[in-house]
């Protein structure tokens, strides 16, 4: 793809991003710093306990890393010599542990990467931010919480005059700062979204088609059932993923009832007082009643999303558009597939097609009580490179791009190119997660509320006031003048 192409997405996600500025800064500028749960203080409530309480499944002696080994929660602050990095588990690729091995060799600095499981991340990152045994570098995500929930002011040092800064993305810098100080690296492709990577051929030979419309997804998937066909590959049990299929199709709310999210900042409305919002969650339960997500969705994992795509198991999942190329290695490809034979569309609940924009990922900071700072920066800086951010763009499947600008080259195909090019700013829309406050801090509960009622022991109705109770609790204890 040409370069040109790639600075049009920057420019749209940029519109998106100005448009909503104003948002940001009336919504989010009565919380002060530190305030709430965030890192420093006494409690938080996520899930409803003390900071620093280890989740029923979290272990003391250290936690399963992506490849399978155990990693062993470090006992002290390292030597000068080495650096933590904690993330959750996925946001760290394999191509940046080879990087890591490689800045070790340059600098002699060891890089120990501790991935914590997706469902007991936050509680153990605030723990050791509110014990003040933070590790070098900790991961989260970038948007409204840095401020609430990790108190970036106080537990991250300041990135704006690192060597790295003009090169970093200016929406990037937006959603990892705080008052014009930027406090992170986001170190994720935000230049395109998770969308609905389908098989073409499968569709083809059940006489599916494309759905634009929420009865023409029903339709697909019961003509892609009655041909034997799983239609949807939905990983439950890694407990954050379900949630995307609501969230990134939340763009069509703007349209459908102009102004609900800026009353939902502003405490004038609520999720459960919304009859759109509740449509859209029985939808989600319609797919998982009428067993279109196959019989071990709940016990599915992403990990997997690659191999199941590739056997044809499953006609489609809510991937990144790069995981294509991952699908067509993967072993399991028996049938011969190529990149062509798959595609990307929306998935129309409450018949969305508005074009999903996230310029939030996971992001890095450095600790700002780190006996290692130096060190941190100089790791943060080596992955900024142009060879670095290049070595990451063709070694992880799911990266096609980096939020960055060092003269790299990016991956995008021709399906995500051909994608892409059919929405502009006016058919495009920020996700649900980066314009709500109060909403993204609770992703793994809505998460659990979501599975919950797939078992039939919540309702629609259930899971949005779940919503609001725990946005109302998080907004008190971040001081919102607008919850008073």
């Amino acid at each position: 793809m040409t370069e040109n192409w790639s600075k049009r997405i920057i420019r749209k996600i940029t519109a998106l991003l100005l448009a909503g500025t104003m948002v940001f800064v009336t919504t989010a500028c009565g919380n002060p710093a530190g305030s709430g749960n965030a890192a420093g203080s006494k409690e938080h409530s996520r899930h409803g306990g003390t900071a620093g309480a280890e989740t029923e499944n979290s272990t003391d002696a250290g936690t399963e890393n992506e490849t399978g080994d155990t990693v062993a929660e470090a006992p002290g602050k390292p030597g000068a010599s080495s650096i933590t990095v904690m993330c959750s588990q996925g946001w760290i690729k394999d191509a940046e542990k080879e990087l890591g091995k490689r800045f070790e060799e340059e600098t002699g600095i060891q890089v120990d990467y501790q991935i914590i499981p997706a469902d007991q991340y936050q509680d153990r990152l605030l723990s050791r931010l509110n014990s003040g045994d933070a590790p070098d570098i900790w991961g989260a995500q970038s948007g409204f919480a840095l401020e609430t929930v990790y108190n970036v002011t106080e537990n991250a040092v300041d990135l704006t005059k690192e060597d790295w800064a003009d090169a970093y993305s200016s929406f990037s810098a937006f959603q990892t700062g705080v008052n014009g100080v930027n406090y992170g690296l986001t170190y994720f492709d935000t230049t395109t979204d998770y969308y609905m990577v389908y098989n073409k051929k499968l569709f083809s030979n059940a006489g599916a088609e494309v759905p634009t419309t929420w009865r023409e997804l029903l339709e697909t998937c019961e003509k892609l059932s009655s041909k034997g066909i799983i239609p949807i590959y939905e990983p439950v049990a890694d407990g954050w993923h379900t949630l995307m299929l609501l969230t990134e199709n939340m763009q069509v709310l703007e349209r459908i009832d102009p102004g609900f999210i800026d009353k939902l900042n502003k405490n004038t409305a609520t999720f459960a007082g919304n009859r759109n919002m509740q449509k859209a969650v029985e939808e989600l339960n319609e797919l998982a009643e009428k067993g279109y997500f196959g019989e071990n969705y709940l016990s599915d994992e992403v990990d997997d999303s690659d191999e199941q795509l590739a056997a044809g198991k499953y006609a489609m999942c809510m991937l990144k558009a790069g995981t294509i190329r991952a699908i067509v290695e993967s072993e399991m490809n028996t049938e011969g597939y190529k990149e062509e034979d798959f595609g990307l569309f929306l998935l129309p609940v409450l018949d969305n097609q508005y074009l999903n924009v996230h310029p939030t990922g996971p992001s890095r900071f450095i600790y700002s009580g780190s006996e290692n700072i130096e060190a941190a920066k100089k790791y943060l800086s080596f992955l900024c490179r142009k060879e670095s951010v290049q070595y990451m763009i063709d070694n992880s499947t799911d990266v096609e791009n980096l939020p960055l600008d060092v003269g790299q080259t990016p991956s995008y195909s021709r399906t995500t190119k051909e994608f892409l090019d059919r929405f502009d700013e006016e058919n495009s829309g920020m996700v649900l997660q980066d314009t709500v406050l109060y909403f993204n801090e609770q992703w793994m509960d809505i998460n659990a509320d979501l599975s919950t009622m797939f078992m039939g022991d919540m309702t629609a109705l259930d899971v949005l006031r779940s919503i609001d109770q725990r946005r109302a609790a998080l907004a008190e204890e971040a001081g919102d003048e607008n919850w008073k």
